[in-house]
């Protein structure tokens, strides 16, 4: 068959070519190997918050010894005002503040609440300080809201709130967040690479036309050239997922085969990417830039590091034609554990790619051969 022959023929020249070689086996262990040891260990320690009181009083003075008392914070100051804290988190100085408004202990009604303020473009850390010091201020607001009245009988007071806004990662580890987003984008963009190298080989000047005469199924030809390319990118996938669950140990809640799929799918929609920019441009350094491009810089567009929630109506619909904005749901939503259906839903989305993609441009490239009969 075209397929298999197609298949062996490429682990061959693979096995010949020591550079194709080593971008498909000591470049991603090497990549994955580096970022391991650069994210590792991850756990944030020692961030700096800032404590505005402007209380004073038995509830407000509980709330700063909760704060000290926090593992992996440190607190650099106390202040009476909100503006010394604001100029320490636009110094970065510090990843968040502490508000204890005045009469937090009194049990009034209409007292102002508890704020915390952290500067969004600290996500993962100011998230952790927030968390850390919206658990410090609950346990002193419980502490306070019981009261001892005459006689030992205990009176419960209504004390206001902690009003925080979180953001982004609330994750403990940098190491368990950073590798569930730059494992799987350095091998979207290795993959892509690859691929297009192979299929590259191919075109004889400028023109696929050669190659789709002399195969009877050009599509099944491009598809086993393009299988061990595909295998490589999943196999070093899930090795990398295998790596941050089984041995550093992060908790996963969902099902590795779907996840193994998702990779799967995300490697068969990148594959299709890039030879429909080989079919469009009939040149490899173009496609090679092309591919680049668009691989190199779909992490920052896949709204997994930055919120594109309030990006321009550009960066939304760029976003959402990404495959690895896909990938990166499904895989958070395997992290969390949740439904099938959601993931079953992305795993279609991915599909679509190489259905569409990599259809059109085997369609293209077939036309050229009968184009030029």
């Amino acid at each position: 068959m075209s397929f298999a022959r197609a298949f062996r023929s490429e682990v061959r020249r693979i096995r010949r070519t020591p550079i194709d070689l080593a971008l498909l086996t000591i470049v991603p262990a090497v990549l994955l190997g580096l970022m391991a040891a650069m994210i590792s260990p991850g756990a944030f320690d020692s961030l700096r918050v800032v404590i505005v009181d402007r209380d004073g009083g038995p509830v407000a003075r509980k709330m700063v010894r909760n704060v000290v008392a926090l593992p992996r914070i440190e607190v650099m100051g106390v202040t009476p005002e909100i503006e010394d804290a604001l100029s320490a988190i636009r110094r970065e100085d510090a990843v968040a503040a502490l508000v204890i408004p005045r009469g937090i202990g009194d049990g009034r009604p209409g007292r102002q609440p508890v704020e915390i303020f952290y500067e969004a473009q600290f996500l993962a850390a100011g998230s952790f300080a927030s968390n850390s010091l919206q658990s410090a201020a609950r346990d002193a607001l419980a502490w306070g809201a019981a009261v001892e009245a005459p006689g030992g009988a205990e009176i419960r007071r209504v004390l206001p709130g902690v009003h925080v806004t979180l953001l982004g990662n609330p994750t403990l580890s940098v190491e368990w967040y950073l590798g569930l987003l730059l494992g799987p984008g350095i091998l979207h963009l290795i993959i892509a690479i690859t691929a297009i190298a192979s299929v590259g080989t191919v075109i004889d000047k400028g023109s696929f036309a050669t190659f789709a005469r002399g195969t009877s199924a050009p599509g099944l030809d491009l598809a086993g050239r393009l299988l061990p390319h595909v295998l490589a990118g999943t196999l070093w996938g899930v090795l990398w997922f295998l790596w941050l669950t089984v041995v550093r140990g992060y908790w996963f809640e969902g099902s590795m085969l779907i996840v193994a799929m998702g990779l799967l799918m995300l490697f068969l929609a990148t594959v299709g990417i890039g030879i429909l920019l080989l079919a469009l441009t009939k040149e490899l350094a173009t496609s090679l830039s092309g591919a680049v491009i668009i691989t190199g810089s779909a992490l920052a567009y896949s709204g997994a590091s930055f919120p594109s929630d309030g990006a321009s109506s550009f960066v939304r619909i760029w976003s959402t034609a990404l495959p690895l904005t896909h990938y990166l749901r499904l895989q958070m939503d395997e992290v969390m554990g949740t439904a099938l259906a959601p993931a079953m839903a992305e795993i279609a989305i991915l599909l679509l790619y190489p259905l569409l993609t990599g259809g059109l441009a085997i369609w293209m490239i077939a036309r050229s051969g009968r184009a030029q009969a």
